[in-house]
């Protein structure tokens, strides 16, 4: 019954225009989604991926950086809404999935650094482990304060 409700709360949200029932609706299917993720196969995770790049691109910043900060530190989080808040133009909501998701593969990160700005390199400068490809791009298109530690 509740997974009846969520997907009739999910269509709603998304028919309804409110952004309240679509911030309110990306909270609990994250959180059903955070609950199971080690339990989760690819292709599920693929349908929680889905759904939420679906809702993420109607809602506003604030609820897209608290998606990025709930999901960077899962192992298993949907790709490909990593990869989409890691491309988002502010870096309020880049910065959590660009310092700790270990989702993004090196040519995503390659190419968030080829493609924004010294705030999108910072943060990626700021990960524990880099690539030498994603390196060799941050030292060629990084400032000062991307380059120096």
């Amino acid at each position: 019954m509740q997974q009846h409700s969520l997907i009739e709360e999910l269509e709603n949200a998304v028919r309804s225009g409110s952004t309240e029932s679509r911030v309110n609706t990306l909270r609990r299917i994250t959180d059903l989604f955070l609950h199971d993720a080690n339990r989760l196969n690819e292709e599920q995770i693929a349908v929680f991926d889905d759904v939420l790049c679906h809702l993420a691109a109607k809602i506003e910043t604030t609820a897209l950086v608290e998606l990025g900060t709930r999901l960077a530190p899962v192992d298993v989080a949907p790709v490909g809404v990593i990869k989409r808040l890691a491309l988002d133009d502010d870096i309020a909501v880049a910065a959590p999935v660009l310092t700790g998701s270990k989702r993004l593969t090196a040519s995503d990160l390659v190419e968030v650094v080829q493609t924004k700005g010294q705030a999108h390199l910072l943060a990626i400068s700021q990960r524990t482990t880099l690539d030498s490809q994603v390196t060799d791009v941050l030292v060629t298109r990084g400032d000062g304060k991307v380059v120096t530690p």
